[in-house]
């Protein structure tokens, strides 16, 4: 066979997770950045690397992964996708959304249960659409909604405990 498959199996898991992103992080993107991935996972990256935090409104932001394979051509890809809702809209944040956009990113979401996964690993993440809305009605969204995508040739892997000595993770201003 050319292709080996592990297969371990899986167990039914315990009912502890729940859904949602707590924030993102973002960076510039350097191809360059993270080790290897071993089991699924990254330890830390290859050299000293800074992420940006974004908190995110609560029951409204989301990290989807998404396998597409073509029987045809014998590939398979990963395409990630990230929504988020940032509330209040301000003009300084306006301008960095604006230079967000301009550029190539990665973006390490944690989710609701304290995992961290890196999206655009080798490939880099794009804002690729979004709305910046005052809504209709007093109680509607003030804010932005973004949207981020990815196409990589693995699953984003986990950052173990959100990374180790090179990775710092800033908190928003």
């Amino acid at each position: 066979m050319a292709c080996s498959i592990t297969i371990s199996g899986r167990a039914f898991p315990c009912k502890d997770a729940i859904g949602g992103v707590k924030r993102i992080y973002v960076k510039e993107f350097d191809s360059d950045d993270w080790g290897a991935v071993t089991a699924g996972a990254i330890d830390d990256a290859a050299s000293a690397v800074t992420l940006y935090s974004f908190e995110v409104t609560k029951n409204s932001s989301y990290f989807t992964e998404t396998v597409t394979a073509s029987v045809e051509n014998g590939t398979v890809f990963y395409a990630q996708e990230i929504s988020v809702t940032l509330p209040k809209q301000v003009a300084a944040d306006t301008a960095e959304l604006y230079d967000l956009a301009k550029g190539r990113l990665c973006i390490l979401v944690q989710d609701n249960n304290d995992n961290y996964f890196i999206a655009g690993l080798r490939r880099g993440v794009e804002l690729t659409g979004g709305t910046h809305q005052t809504g209709t009605a007093t109680g509607d969204l003030n804010g932005y909604q973004l949207t981020f995508t990815a196409e990589e040739a693995i699953p984003a892997p986990f950052l173990t405990d959100g990374g180790g000595a090179n990775v710092t993770l800033t908190a928003g201003s």
